[in-house]
């Protein structure tokens, strides 16, 4: 790594989670866009639809810090996560938080009906070919039980591309809406591809 030191990383990029302290540490309290989806407000959801989140899954959940706040109300959450150009897994460790090194394209490995939370994170996005994230999307629904819920917090692709292919392939899980939120992605790169956010929350059916 180009850093020696957790201090080293976060004074580099204080959003990527090496000081838990820092701004990262409120990004899942705090509400400033339709997009966000705080964890008090996550957790009265679950609770008004009797269905409560004890057990999750963070799928490329960086240092953690989803976990770490789910943590707070007893939730256990596990992280997936690779360590692509920092030490993203031994961070989370030393959280007191568990690691899982789960590339996207294989299983997750949990067994079936467990979860009753999935969260996918920026990780998540147009830039994973469409046969992996289909995959993704059916393991996902392999491990969650019926009333749990998958969350696709901030996915980002092109405008279109979100009603003609995403929107559609989600759709095929036959999930409850809970929230779908889109909004345009207003950093330079998300303007020259003309990208959108998407933040939905969506309830698997107990049926299933």
């Amino acid at each position: 790594y180009s850093c020696k030191s957790f201090s080293c990383l976060n004074h580099y990029n204080p959003a990527l989670g090496f000081d838990p302290s820092g701004h990262d540490s409120f990004r899942f309290s705090s509400y400033s866009s339709e997009l966000d989806l705080p964890v008090p407000q996550l957790l009265q959801i679950a609770k008004s639809s009797g269905s409560p989140l004890r057990l999750g899954i963070d799928i490329g959940g960086g240092t953690g810090s989803f976990a770490a706040a789910m943590k707070s109300h007893n939730v256990t959450v596990l992280t997936t996560t690779m360590n692509l150009g920092a030490p993203y897994s031994e961070a989370a460790a030393l959280r007191g938080l568990i690691p899982l090194h789960a590339p996207l394209q294989q299983r997750l490995p949990v067994f079936d009906g467990v979860a009753d939370l999935v969260r996918c994170s920026r990780a998540v996005n147009r830039w994973i070919p469409d046969t992996v994230l289909e995959f993704l999307l059916f393991d996902v629904d392999r491990v969650l039980r019926g009333g749990g819920y998958l969350w696709l917090d901030h996915f980002f692709s092109k405008g279109p591309d979100l009603e003609k292919k995403y929107k559609p392939l989600i759709g095929k899980l036959g999930y409850k809406k809970v929230k779908w939120a889109v909004a345009n992605k207003t950093d330079s790169s998300g303007i020259k591809n003309g990208e959108v956010f998407l933040t939905a929350l969506l309830q698997k059916p107990v049926s299933k």
